[in-house]
């Protein structure tokens, strides 16, 4: 056996560091950056959205994906739009559909499961609230 480390492949590894040394010549633009034209053009585009309690009609076919956050965050908006506009009924109706799907995550199943009983109260209460009235 030789001594040369020439021979021994354990030392043969070559090493540039000229990638290193050369300095960066792209010019760093920070993330936020917006050109003057770009933001005119963004702004001429611009239209403010405007939600009317229509969330509802837009949804994805059922099943969701259960493990998809934006479309289990659509489906929740558009029961608590409902819930906000005081239409229990079709809010109660969607959460007991969502419901129906075994794999939702849990976090998600409660608040769910949570609009699903406060809708039902809120009928209930109106139901009672009307029969007094009568």
């Amino acid at each position: 056996m030789s001594d040369s480390t020439e021979e021994n492949p354990l030392f043969a590894i070559e090493y540039d560091s000229s990638d290193e040394s050369t300095p960066d010549t792209t010019e760093k633009v920070p993330r936020d950056f917006q050109s003057e034209e770009n933001f005119q053009a963004v702004k001429r585009e611009w239209k403010a959205r405007s939600e009317s309690g229509e969330i509802h009609k837009t949804l994805p076919l059922l099943p969701l994906n259960p493990r998809s956050k934006p479309q289990t965050a659509q489906f929740l908006y558009a029961i608590e739009e409902l819930y906000f506009y005081r239409r229990f009924e079709e809010a109660r109706k969607l959460s007991e559909r969502i419901l129906e799907q075994d794999d939702l995550m849990e976090d998600f199943r409660a608040v769910v499961e949570k609009y699903e009983r406060r809708c039902g109260e809120r009928l209930r209460a109106g139901r009672e609230k009307g029969e007094e009235e009568k």
